[in-house]
Order: structure tokens, then sequence, then C-alpha cells
């Protein structure tokens, strides 16, 4: 005999009534509730539940590349501050720089104005320019 899709058998039917009363329990904590509330959803709806979790991960993965852009986003700033820093310690123009590295002046302006984000080897070529370390540069600079 096939049960009709929609009707749970008796024991996802005793579990989701054993969930539900976690919830409802006063002695429960948030995280047994959340911990009850997700086991019923996924016994009552499997496949949201699986989606439920691709989702939840997509969040985590997009938090992370937005937390990640932040960080460049400052590292970015930090890079603009002390380049200015140092061609102002050294008295050195735009032209003078760009000349150097081998680039036209619009492009370290464009970099001390945070409207681009210079390669590494761009880097590079700034820090042996100016004779520092890539890291004096860029905050986070490896080899």
């Amino acid at each position: 005999m096939n049960e009709h899709p929609t009707t749970c058998n008796p024991e996802i039917q005793a579990v989701i009534r054993e969930m539900f009363a976690i919830c409802e329990s006063a002695g429960a904590d948030d995280d047994e509730k959340n911990r009850a509330m997700a086991t019923a959803v996924e016994a009552l709806f499997p496949s949201l539940a699986s989606d439920s979790l691709e989702f939840a991960d997509g969040l985590r993965k997009l938090e992370r590349a937005n937390q990640r852009a932040s960080e460049l986003d400052a590292e970015e700033a930090t890079f603009a501050e002390r380049l200015k820093a140092i061609m102002d310690s050294r008295d050195w123009t735009q032209e003078r720089l760009a000349a150097a590295i081998g680039v036209g002046q619009p492009a370290i302006s464009n970099m001390l104005n945070r409207q681009c984000r210079p390669q590494r080897s761009t880097v590079t070529r700034l820090a042996d320019a100016l004779g520092v370390e890539p890291n004096e540069l860029w905050p986070t600079w490896t080899v």
C-alpha cells in the first residue's frame, strides 16, 4: 500500500512532535530550539532543507568574499597613503615616478586616487624605483 505523498510515516511524525515539544519547552535554550526546528523542517521538507543548506553555504561564501573585498579595499587605501608619503619624502612628482617605471602620469594618479588597484608587478616596479621593499608599499605583500 502506497502512502499519500504528503503523509509522513509514524516514525517521522514522532520525531516532528518531539522537535516541536523541544521548541515549545521553556527549559530549552535558543540553540536547542534552533536545532530542533531545523530537524523538523528537514523531516517535513527534505528538499527544502537541502536547498536551505546550499543557500546558507552560498551566504557564507558571499560573506567571505565581502570580507576579502573589504580587506583589499583597506590594503589599497594603505598602499595609496604609503606611496604618497614615500613620494613626498623623496620629493618625487607623479611624472618622475611614472617615467621611472615606464607608465604614464595618469596611471600614478589613478593609483594615488584609488581608481585602480596595481598589479603585483607594478608594486614591485614602484618599490624598486623608490628604493623600498614592496611590503613598505603594500601592507600584506608576500613573496
